[in-house]
């Protein structure tokens, strides 16, 4: 059945870890104005100010050139400290600059009417990793990227993000949610590194890193067999359109909790001892075939992590713990307020508010 996630509320701006981020929008390229012009050797450019001074060297690297040439005509500016400056910021301010350039030097030389720049620039990246990366838009576009390397079970992922202004928490955040939001790849964790280029900025290029276990299953396998039993469950019970206490029932007739339990939504559907994550990703199976609404939440209890689920009710949306799940334990619902009560916490702005009736 088709899966109908939460919207998360994510229409319009929302802060990640005291950040603010565009989600859904588009991303649109635009076109510098070239203050530069490329002679009838590409490998040298004319430049006449020092933003074209800038762009021309940010066009050598875009092209992953490690030597091209500068005339200046008619500068106005300090020809050796613009140059100095130039390297810097395209070295430490543009995404591409920090993330690929480890060096870039240069030679002028005053030739009557210009200067001739002799450039010479060494990577700390191959040409093919920069041609592999990405461009996206938002916390939607980044996440839409971590979903494609998770199912792929990529080792990395390089993505040049524009409208995002998290830091790496925030980038590792946006992938546990990810991760956790399909129980059909949910499988064991991979250990995961995340670095921006630049630190802060609109536009950053984000570098993941992932080391995935060596015992990881085949996962078109894997979801197919979970997609069927989860098929087969929804197909036992009489009562349709589904409701969600039909759904926490299904997974507590076959639960077997244990705290040494699988991690998998296979093995709780199948009545093997399951941990609470497996229990509640069993949960999200049922919900995703039954084409109903929710998200996987990666918070804490009192600085422990745990997981949970907001699903879709009646009177709005709440937060489902795994104890629902357990056998002859009755189904509890609760408010944002009620769960910060309880001593839990976690990244309000990626999910849909859970309130009272009336409760702003």
């Amino acid at each position: 059945m088709k899966v109908r996630l939460l919207a998360l509320g994510l229409a319009t701006a929302l802060t990640l870890s005291g950040c603010t981020a565009m989600l859904e929008r588009s991303y649109v390229s635009s076109a510098t104005h070239l203050d530069y012009s490329v002679t009838e050797d590409s490998s040298i450019l004319r430049v006449e100010n020092y933003q074209g001074l800038v762009n021309a060297l940010l066009y050598f690297v875009n092209q992953h050139s490690t030597n091209g040439t500068l005339r200046l005509y008619n500068y106005a500016g300090d020809v050796e400290s613009d140059l100095e400056r130039a390297c810097n910021e395209v070295m430490t301010e543009d995404p591409l600059g920090v993330f690929s350039v480890r060096s870039m030097k240069y030679d002028s030389t005053r030739i009557l009417t210009y200067y001739e720049v002799d450039v010479r620039i060494v990577y700390s990246r191959s040409a093919q990793v920069v041609s592999s990366i990405q461009s996206v838009a938002g916390l939607s576009g980044l996440r839409g990227e971590l979903t494609r390397v998770i199912s792929t079970r990529q080792s990395q992922s390089i993505s040049r993000v524009s409208y995002f202004s998290g830091d790496a928490a925030a980038v590792e955040s946006l992938f546990w949610l990810a991760f956790y939001s399909n129980p059909q790849t949910a499988l064991e964790p991979p250990k995961i590194s995340a670095s921006l280029y630049p630190e802060s900025g609109a536009q950053r290029i984000v570098e993941l890193t992932l080391t995935w276990p060596d015992t990881q299953m085949d996962l078109e396998e894997y979801a197919k067999s979970l997609e069927t039993l989860a098929g087969q469950m929804l197909e036992e019970s009489a009562q349709t359109p589904y409701t969600l206490e039909q759904l926490t029932g299904l997974v507590q007739s076959v639960a077997a909790p244990s705290t040494t339990g699988s991690l998998t939504a296979l093995d709780a559907l199948s009545g093997k001892p399951a941990s609470d994550q497996g229990l509640l990703l069993g949960l999200e199976a049922l919900l995703q075939e039954a084409g109903m609404e929710y998200t996987m939440v990666l918070g804490s209890q009192n600085s422990i992590r745990t997981l949970w689920l907001i699903v879709a009710t009646d009177h709005g949306y709440r937060h489902l713990l795994a104890q629902s799940l357990h056998p002859d334990q009755p189904l509890k619902l609760y408010t944002d307020q009620q769960m910060t009560d309880q001593g839990y916490s976690w990244s309000t702005s990626l999910y849909p508010a859970c309130r009272e009736n009336g409760e702003e």
